[in-house]
């Protein structure tokens, strides 16, 4: 379910917090994918693909040229996959558009993923948490999900609408401009979802957006806003209060010890993989990876031979105008190495992997 109606109270209050991306201005970022909500879109969206072995493929094929589409914009992208939810969500029995594979098709996932190059991370609970911790540590540039969630669980960018067949832009929300523009702190934006409706509590019957908005602006706090409130509106599961520690101290993975490597698809395996086991069309996975190889590994060009400074002070014909360096040797000044971007060198041949560099900071959008 996520955050109800998140998206339509920061179109209407807040829309400068909303920009329109073209997906290739995400080059060499790094961005955490929300793997479970991904995956319950193509098997609601798609039409269902299943292979003379009866196995439902609708995921993984879509998965595959997702993640192909990402890699030939040069997106670097981190799949987490969904941990176990917590007690009250459980609870609650919610349903929030999520899917989490069984252990077959897990295991399909992460092994095309392998394949591609690609490194995925086992979430300890909700994705969304773990992307958000990825974002605020610096391993990641910003959440891809279509689940308001990571927000209130402090991802500083969200991205919505990152998919293959998205010939437009996306949407990116930053989490400081909502902030300011809302006149809200971290911990009230999270008080403000929690009465929005959200999965780990009731919801205060009769309250809309601009009102919950309005009453937190005003309050300050739900502890506050519920002395303004009848009791008979609150109802009996609207605990608000562990909802809060849910957002503010989810349960994550240790991201000290996260290690990100991208590396060149192993495509002979993949195509073993996908279309010899899977029995995805071979041509279209060939074709998709020779496009994908020809995207990251441009054909080197040759450099012209340059005159040596004596030839071309001495040919006539030359009527380029001498520069002081003809005469003179000039040292240039060392530069200092740049901090935040830490690359290392296959050895093997493979794209270089890195682990940091991914933009932390305020985005300049």
């Amino acid at each position: 379910m996520g955050i109800q109606k998140l998206a339509s109270l920061i179109k209407k209050e807040a829309p400068e917090s909303i920009s329109a991306v073209p997906p290739r201005d995400y080059r060499d970022r790094v961005l955490a994918i929300d793997a479970s909500v991904a995956i319950y879109q193509f098997n609601a969206a798609i039409p269902t693909i299943i292979n003379r072995d009866g196995e439902d493929l609708s995921a993984l094929q879509g998965m595959f040229y997702r993640t192909v589409y990402m890699l030939e914009n040069g997106i670097k992208p981190v799949f987490v996959l969904e941990g176990p939810p917590p007690a009250l969500k459980h609870r609650k029995g919610n349903s929030d558009g999520k899917s989490t594979p069984g252990h077959g098709r897990r295991d399909d996932l992460e092994k095309m993923l392998r394949y591609l190059g690609v490194p995925y991370i086992q979430a300890t609970g909700e994705a969304e948490a773990t992307c958000a911790a990825l974002v605020k540590h610096c391993l990641a540039w910003g959440t891809v999900t279509e689940d308001m969630d990571a927000l209130p669980f402090g991802s500083t960018r969200l991205i919505r609408n990152l998919k293959a067949n998205n010939l437009g832009n996306v949407e990116e929300y930053n989490l400081p401009k909502l902030l300011k523009l809302l006149k809200l702190s971290p911990e009230q934006f999270v008080e403000l979802c929690i009465l929005l409706g959200c999965d780990y509590s009731g919801k205060i019957k009769g309250l809309g957006i601009k009102k919950a908005l309005e009453l937190m602006q005003k309050h300050g706090s739900i502890e506050r806003i519920l002395k303004t409130i009848k009791k008979d509106r609150i109802p009996a599961d609207f605990r608000y209060q562990e909802a809060k520690q849910l957002f503010l101290q989810p349960s994550v993975v240790d991201v000290s010890r996260v290690q990100l490597n991208w590396r060149a698809p192993d495509e002979e395996n993949l195509v073993q993989f996908l279309s010899h086991e899977k029995h995805l069309n071979e041509t279209k996975i060939r074709t998709k990876l020779a496009k994908l190889r020809a995207i990251q590994q441009p054909k080197e060009k040759k450099t012209p031979k340059k005159r040596s400074a004596q030839s071309s002070l001495s040919d006539p014909n030359n009527q380029k105008q001498p520069k002081m360096t003809d005469f003179f040797m000039a040292k240039k000044k060392s530069q200092k190495q740049p901090q935040g971007n830490i690359q290392n060198t296959d050895p093997s041949g493979n794209i270089p992997s890195t682990s940091m560099g991914t933009g932390c900071g305020q985005s300049t959008r």
